[in-house]
C-alpha cells in the first residue's frame, strides 16, 4: 500500500502533526485544519457597549399663529402716564396787581390797584367812584329852568373772581375791570374801558388782560395783572 505523508504547520497553535498512512485511510488537509480549530480555545466576547441614554427633549415654544389676512394687529396698551404732583393746598395768600396805564394824551396815566386773595374759589373786590369839581366851561344847561348839572361820576372798580390753584406757582382767576378815564380840560372825555378776563396767572410773571383804543380820540388804554404768591 502506497505510504502518504501530510504535515501541517500552524504558527498560531505551534501544532505539527505528522501523519502516515500505512493500512489505514489517507488523512486529509481539510480534516487536519477542522481538528486543529475545534482544539484552540474561543476567545471571550468583548461586552457589548451599552448605548446612551437618550438626551430629553427640549420643549419647543409655541410658534405663534399668523394674523388671518384682514384682521389688525392688536396694539399692546400704552405704559400708564406718571402720576401728576398734588397742586398746592390753599395755605398761601397771592396779591394780585392791577395796572392801568392810559397813553396818547397830553400827559400818560398810570394807576395801580392790588388785592390779596386766598386761593380756593374766593374773590375780591375794589370799588373807587369820584366826581370831579365842577367847571363852568363844561357845565351844561338842562333846557327849561333848573340848576346847572356837572359831569357825571368817575368809576375805577376791579373784581378778582374764583382764583384757584393751577400748579405750585400758578393760579387761575377772573378779572374785572370797570374804568372810565378822566381828562379836566377835555371837552369830551374819553369812553368807558370795561375788561374781563379768566386766564392764568403764574408768580411774579406780569399778563397783559387788555390792550384797546378809544373811539374818539387816539387814547390807548392797557390793562396788566400781576399775581404774586406771599410765602
Amino acid at each position: 500500500m502506497k505510504k502518504v505523508l501530510l504535515i501541517a504547520l500552524f504558527g498560531a497553535t505551534g501544532i505539527a502533526t505528522p501523519a502516515f498512512a500505512a493500512d489505514q485511510n489517507v488523512v486529509t488537509l481539510q480534516d487536519v485544519l477542522v481538528q486543529a480549530l475545534q482544539a484552540t480555545p474561543t476567545p471571550a466576547a468583548a461586552p457589548a457597549r451599552q448605548a446612551p441614554a437618550p438626551r430629553p427633549a427640549t420643549a419647543a415654544a409655541p410658534a405663534q399663529a399668523p394674523a388671518p389676512p384682514g384682521t389688525a394687529t392688536p396694539v399692546p396698551p400704552a405704559p400708564p402716564f406718571p402720576p401728576q404732583p398734588a397742586p398746592l393746598r390753599p395755605t398761601a395768600n397771592v396779591r394780585f396787581d392791577v395796572t392801568i396805564t392810559d397813553t396818547g394824551g397830553a400827559k400818560p396815566v398810570t394807576k395801580t390797584l392790588s388785592l390779596t386773595v386766598t386761593p380756593g374759589n374766593n374773590n375780591a373786590s375794589i370799588r373807587s367812584s369820584a366826581r370831579p369839581t365842577p367847571d363852568p366851561t363844561s357845565q351844561v344847561q338842562i333846557v327849561g329852568p333848573g340848576p346847572f348839572v356837572q359831569p357825571g361820576t368817575v368809576n375805577l372798580n376791579v373784581d378778582v373772581r374764583a382764583v384757584s390753584w393751577v400748579e405750585t406757582n400758578a393760579v387761575r382767576a377772573n378779572v374785572t375791570v370797570e374804568y372810565q378815564p378822566y381828562v379836566p380840560d377835555a371837552k369830551v372825555q374819553p369812553g368807558a374801558v370795561t375788561a374781563s378776563a379768566t386766564s392764568a396767572f403764574f408768580d411774579g410773571k406780569r399778563t397783559q388782560i387788555l390792550s384797546t383804543a378809544d373811539p374818539i380820540s387816539d387814547r390807548k388804554t392797557t390793562i396788566e395783572v400781576t399775581a404774586t404768591i406771599l410765602k
